[in-house]
């Protein structure tokens, strides 16, 4: 029988502990390296759009239910772009491109996303943010409820050697 796959992964940030919950819930042993001592709350807001919210959920319902628990929903606003040097208000006067043309126009949206209404057709969450350290934390919880010593702090990866057995850090 072949040896167990081992997976190491550089970094502790949201892509690396993703990846590390989804092998993780496979079966497979991961290791996250990550070059801070610590888990410090680091970032700004995060936003999820309605696509990745789904794939959030079919990753790990748990998870999904903690992020939705900590969420700004915002597709449910008016976005778009705007020409923010004309632009009087917020107000969305119509869907004329004519201030494009004519400087005397009134600005307005040069273009609205429709994400409620797209959220809608396809029956999924609304798009929003989340606190980017709220996210690692319920990510870091949810992985660590697997694997306990799933990270590895103070560990910087500086490269690694394929070998014909695998890589050697």
């Amino acid at each position: 029988t072949p040896p167990p796959v081992r997976v190491a992964i550089a970094g502790g940030g949201v892509g690396g502990l993703c990846t590390a919950l989804c092998l993780l819930k496979r079966g497979i042993d991961v290791t996250v390296y990550e070059r801070t001592d610590a888990f410090k709350r680091f970032g700004g807001p995060i936003q999820f759009a309605s696509n990745a919210l789904s794939t959030l959920y079919a990753m790990d319902e748990g998870v999904f239910e903690e992020v939705m628990s900590k969420f700004t929903f915002t597709g449910t606003r008016a976005c778009g772009i705007k020409d923010g040097l004309r632009a009087s208000g917020f107000s969305m006067a119509g869907d004329s491109l004519d201030y494009v043309w004519e400087p005397s126009r009134p600005a307005d949206w040069y273009v609205r996303f429709p994400l409620k209404g797209c959220a809608d057709l396809w029956n999924l969450p609304y798009t929003g943010v989340i606190d980017r350290p709220d996210l690692q934390e319920i990510l870091l919880k949810a992985c660590r409820a697997l694997k306990a010593d799933v990270i590895q702090n103070g560990v910087e990866v500086v490269g690694y050697d394929q070998a014909s057995s695998g890589a050697d850090g």
